[in-house]
C-alpha cells in the first residue's frame, strides 16, 4: 500500500484526515510524522502538521523458504544419486533424454488447448460494466441540529474539566445562523488554556473531531469552544492588528501582505478592514498557505 500525506492544524487532525482517505481504523494504519505544527503571530498556525500514513501491511508467508526447501531436496536427491554410482546416473540421464521430447510436446499441446479454451470463454462472455462505488453517505440521514451538537461539546468539555480537577460553566452565543460559540469559564483554568492558549486551541480542534465521530456528515454549521475567552481576546487582537496595517497601507499607498491564515482568521481581517477608506483586502495563494493582502483601493 502506498503512503498518503495529509496536513492539519494538529498532528491528530492530520492523522484523522489520513484515516479518512485510507478508509481504515487507526489500529490498521501506521503513521510517520513528517513535521509538527509551527505557530506564528497571535498563536496562529504558520505551518500545519504534516504526516504520512498507509495501511499496515500484513506479513505474508515467505516464498523463499519453499524455494530453499525445494533446492535442498534436489541437492539431497542428487547427492543420493552420486552415492548410488555412476551407472545409475547414466541410466537416469538416458531415460530423461528419451522422455524429454515426448513430455515437452504433450505439455505444449495441453497448454495450447487450454489457451484456446480460455479465449473462447472470454469471447462468449458479454462485457461487464464497472461497478459503482457504494455511497458512504445516506442521503436521507437527518441532519444533527446545532444545539444538539453544542450539547455534545459541553458534555465532552465538562468531562475533560473533571480530569483537570476543576468545574466549569458555559455560555452560548449564536454567531450568525451557522455557528455557536461556547465560552467556558471557571476557576483554575490555566492548565486548560495552556501557554499562549495552545491547549485551548487544541480543545477547540478536539471538539470538531468529537462531533465528526458522533454525527459524521449528518451535521452542518460549526460549534466553537472558547476556553477562558482565549478566542475572543485573540480575535480582538487580530482586529486591532488588521486595522493598524490598513492605516499604514492608506498612508504609504503600498500593498502589504499578511502571513498565511486559516479561513476563519482571514474573514476576521476582511471584516476588520472593510469600510476603511482608501484600502481593500484580497486573498491570494492556496491553502494552507493562503494569505490576505491589503491593497490601496482605486
Amino acid at each position: 500500500m502506498e503512503w498518503v500525506e495529509s496536513i492539519g492544524d494538529s498532528i491528530e487532525l492530520a492523522k484523522e484526515q489520513a484515516l479518512d482517505r485510507l478508509g481504515v481504523h487507526e489500529d490498521d494504519a501506521e503513521f510517520d510524522v513528517l513535521s509538527d505544527v509551527k505557530t506564528g503571530l497571535f498563536g496562529r498556525v504558520k505551518e500545519p502538521a504534516r504526516v504520512r500514513a498507509r495501511v499496515r501491511p500484513k506479513t505474508p508467508r515467505a516464498k523463499e523458504s519453499r524455494g530453499r526447501r525445494d533446492r535442498g531436496n534436489r541437492r539431497g536427491r542428487q547427492g543420493q544419486g552420486n552415492r548410488n554410482g555412476n551407472n545409475n546416473r547414466n541410466q537416469d540421464s538416458g531415460k530423461r533424454q528419451q522422455d524429454r521430447p515426448q513430455n515437452g510436446r504433450s505439455k505444449k499441446a495441453k497448454s495450447d488447448r487450454q489457451t484456446a479454451s480460455q479465449q473462447a470463454e472470454w469471447k462468449a462472455q458479454p462485457p461487464q460494466k464497472p461497478r459503482k462505488k457504494a455511497e458512504t453517505v445516506n442521503q436521507d440521514q437527518e441532519m444533527m441540529p446545532l444545539p444538539q451538537q453544542a450539547d455534545i461539546a459541553e458534555d465532552f468539555v465538562r468531562g475533560l474539566a473533571e480530569r483537570f480537577g476543576t468545574t466549569v460553566d458555559f455560555h452560548r452565543e449564536n454567531i450568525g445562523s451557522d455557528e455557536i460559540r461556547i465560552t467556558v469559564s471557571g476557576d483554575q483554568l490555566g492548565r486548560m488554556v495552556g501557554h499562549r492558549g495552545m491547549t485551548a486551541g487544541a480543545i477547540d480542534d478536539l471538539i470538531r473531531t468529537v462531533l465528526q465521530r458522533r454525527a459524521g456528515s449528518a451535521r452542518n454549521g460549526r460549534v466553537r469552544v472558547d476556553v477562558g475567552g482565549v478566542i475572543a481576546r485573540r480575535n480582538e487582537a487580530l482586529v486591532r492588528f488588521a486595522r493598524e496595517q490598513a492605516l499604514e497601507v492608506q498612508d504609504s499607498g503600498a500593498p502589504r501582505s499578511l502571513e498565511p491564515m486559516n479561513a476563519a482568521d482571514r474573514k476576521i481581517v476582511h471584516d476588520a478592514v472593510d469600510g476603511t477608506a482608501g484600502v481593500q483586502t484580497i486573498s491570494e495563494g492556496d491553502d494552507p498557505r493562503r494569505y490576505v493582502v491589503i491593497v490601496p483601493s482605486e
